[in-house]
């Protein structure tokens, strides 16, 4: 007991905090927690279920007795709900291992523990931890797979990197040397802002005020002050002149913090000077609305999606959490937007930083080279070279990314690339393999979270393939391919846990019995930057399904955000496109995609009838649920359809058109129809021309509509436009022989029954 609370005075003098675990029974756990808080310290005990429901349950008796036993309160809180308190500060937090421990529990915690905290977890002795059952394990699990067989890779991963002096470990009836009190001296002082965000501040500031099209770029690590930099600099800018600033991210919670700084300075500024004419309207999460000088004012949340569909007028553009957003979504704000700012952790405990550097920085270079950053390295709830923030990036590979040993390959002359499967237990027992795929998954992906590293090494249903080469006697990861086992239910199986892309299709299109079928799902591939465009995504995918055959796994499949570049690359392996989700993802604004591509008989024949299914509909969605998909991914997922026999007599229908013997109205279904057999020839013109057939001829759109789209004299315009469009398909008399040529080339994404 009394080594903690030293430990807590060593602390609370250096503004440090640590990681420490209590191996025993419960009894004596409690007691080394007693004494250790002050009844007026906020302290969380997280549980991976309820805690708060009935009476008999085991954690409620668990908490019960830590109540009795200690001598201050701990708010309980379940796991899931961890993200809804980002913000928060709290002096401490303890988990039960037994209870269910995750990766991402265990990284946003760390960044919510001020100087002096500890984070506590709960576990049996250490022989036994890594044997006990885990039930944050359940979320990799699909059905009828539980959680008693589950890997315990993470669990091994976490007890190897906490062999250091940075991690306390307390064992019963185990000799632990004590732990010396702390000298009496100053505590140190973290005074604010720090110099990092007084220049960040600054640098707003100027993006507000000066020049347009020179957007600032702030990255952090966590606990460093970026949020509260950002409300306090929106409300620089307001008083200064600006009003009506904007606050987005993928989530609106994730922007609490720049609200609630917001909001103090605002009432810092009116209790310092009771004259000020100042009157705030709306104090609440998401608007901070305010009257200066009879001017009104205000700081707003608006999604993305929201944004790209309506760009706003507002004098400034701030984007919150900017890793957590897809690239194309950042550069549609950045081409939008005159005054933007973008702040983003690198080390974070959902998406990646590292990503963000690596990709969307290019665009910054293209689009706006006058581009600036700042970084803020010194922390503010906590000293630098912390021990709690050292052990939590060691254990969850927050530190990972690129290895800058490797080097561009010369054209032509790759190294020799192996393709190996791995598995948990060679991830954990080769040194440096674990932390290399790693990196390369967090570069490769927006949204790679420290549960990924869990899932990989605990998930007995993933299949991980990559491809590798030696390097100095070391093995470098190049490329990576994740996927998971779905299907194999039984045809009356009713939400089951897991199963994505077979109940998805079942519910949409498919007979049930199509749940009986096996597929493996790929969930990610990633390729190294520098090895891109040399055919190693393309191998990998061709190595899996080389392995799935002889696993005799029914189909492949994947489900991802649709985008113009993406399709290519399945659509080019004859992956076939089955479903495209109505509802646009709020982060990346981009339509869901499942596509498939059989490996047995009975998938073939059962695809065959969904994607027949899928072909009928799909059009239709066009008019009633996608109005927003890309003309460019339309075409694509069109030229894939299948057709018994092509219509040639609908040639003469757009002559009639061309040559004015009939009018739109007379033979826009013939038109249409000829458009949904003829994607190969349409996809010869521009995108531009591509968009403007797609607006009137597929989705319908009215002549008023489409001329405001693209900038074209009314009706007539369009016209104009759509018979140029086909005027410029060479002559008509050629388009049948064009197309058959088209549907006859291997390259050719037309298929045939």
């Amino acid at each position: 007991m009394s080594e903690l609370i030293n430990l807590r005075q060593q602390l609370l003098q250096k503004q440090h905090r640590k990681l420490v675990i209590l191996s025993g029974d419960t009894h004596w756990q409690m007691q080394q927690l007693k004494g250790l808080y002050k009844t007026d310290e906020k302290i969380f005990w997280i549980g991976s279920t309820s805690l708060n429901g009935e009476s008999g349950s085991e954690e409620n008796t668990l908490l019960h007795n830590a109540q009795a036993l200690l001598d201050y309160a701990v708010e309980p809180l379940e796991a899931k709900r961890l993200s809804y308190h980002l913000g928060q500060e709290i002096s401490g937090a303890i988990i039960d291992v037994k209870q269910g421990l995750s990766a991402d529990t265990l990284g946003i915690l760390a960044g919510m523990i001020t100087a002096g905290g500890l984070l506590v977890l709960l576990t049996p002795k250490k022989q036994i931890w890594p044997s006990i059952v885990n039930p944050e394990n359940s979320r990799f699990l699909n059905t009828p797979l539980t959680i008693q067989q589950a890997h315990n890779g993470f669990t091994q991963h976490l007890i190897q990197s906490w062999q250091t002096d940075d991690v306390v470990w307390l064992e019963q009836h185990k000799n632990t040397p004590a732990i010396p009190p702390a000298i009496n001296g100053a505590v140190i002082d973290i005074e604010l802002p720090t110099q990092d965000q007084t220049q960040a501040i600054k640098a707003i500031h100027t993006v507000a005020f000066g020049h347009r099209k020179r957007p600032l770029v702030i990255t952090a690590d966590r606990g460093r002050g970026k949020s509260s930099a950002l409300g306090i600099a929106a409300i620089d800018c307001l008083l200064d002149g600006k009003n009506h600033i904007v606050v987005t991210a993928s989530r609106l919670d994730q922007t609490q913090a720049v609200f609630k700084h917001a909001q103090y300075a605002l009432q810092t500024l009116q209790q310092q000077d009771a004259t000020l004419n100042l009157n705030i309207i709306a104090n609440k999460p998401g608007l901070v609305e305010f009257e200066y000088n009879q001017q009104n004012k205000c700081i707003e949340f608006i999604a993305p999606d929201a944004l790209i569909l309506s760009p706003t007028t507002a004098d400034l553009l701030l984007v919150d959490e900017a890793a957590h957003l897809p690239t194309p979504l950042l550069t549609e704000l950045l081409m939008r937007h005159h005054r933007l700012v973008f702040a983003t952790t690198l080390h974070g405990y959902e998406g990646s930083g590292r990503g963000f550097e690596l990709r969307f920085k290019k665009q910054l270079e293209q689009h706006t080279p006058d581009w600036k950053t700042s970084q803020l390295n010194q922390p503010i709830r906590w000293a630098e070279n912390d021990p709690l923030e050292k052990s939590i990036n060691q254990a969850l590979l927050l530190n990972s990314g690129l290895s800058e040993s490797q080097t561009s390959p010369q054209p032509g002359r790759l190294p020799e690339i192996k393709y190996q499967q791995l598995t948990a237990k060679q991830l954990l027992s080769q040194s440096g393999l674990l932390e290399s795929l790693f990196g390369l998954l967090v570069q490769a992906h927006y949204q790679t979270s420290p549960n990924d590293l869990q899932q990989l090494l605990n998930a007995p249903n993933i299949h991980i393939l990559v491809a590798s080469f030696k390097q100095n006697g070391q093995t470098q990861i190049i490329g990576a391919l994740l996927c998971v086992e779905e299907g194999k239910l039984g045809p009356s199986t009713k939400r089951a846990h897991g199963h994505l892309v077979p109940q998805l299709l079942t519910k949409n299109y498919a007979q049930d019995n199509f749940l009986m079928l096996s597929t493996w799902r790929i969930m990610r591939i990633a390729v190294h930057p520098e090895y891109q465009r040399n055919g190693i995504g393309l191998q990998l995918t061709k190595e899996i399904e080389t392995l799935a055959t002889n696993a005799r796994v029914d189909y492949l499949s994947s489900s991802f955000g649709a985008s113009d570049e993406l399709l290519p690359f399945w659509f080019k392996q004859n992956f076939w496109p089955l479903h495209v989700g109505v509802k646009r993802d709020k982060a990346s604004g981009s339509h869901n995609i499942v596509v498939t591509k059989p490996l047995s008989a009975m998938a073939r024949q059962a695809l065959a009838l969904i994607q027949e299914r899928f072909q009928q509909q799909f059009p239709h969605l066009l008019l009633e649920s996608l109005p927003n998909l890309s003309a460019i991914q339309i075409w694509q997922i069109i030229q894939t359809f299948r057709f018994k026999q092509r219509n040639h007599k609908l040639d003469r229908v757009l002559q009639n058109y061309l040559n004015n013997k009939r009018p739109y109205e007379a033979i826009s279904s013939r038109i249409w129809e000829w458009s949904i057999q003829s994607a190969p020839v349409i996809r010869q013109s521009s995108i531009v021309e591509q968009t403007i057939w797609c607006d009137k001829i597929l989705k319908k759109m009215s002549w008023q509509e489409v001329a405001h789209q693209h900038h074209l004299a009314g009706r007539k315009g369009v016209e104009e436009a759509l018979k140029k469009i086909i005027s410029d398909w060479n002559n008509l008399n050629s388009l049948t022989h064009k197309l058959e040529a088209i549907n006859k080339s291997p390259a050719s994404g037309v298929h045939r029954y």
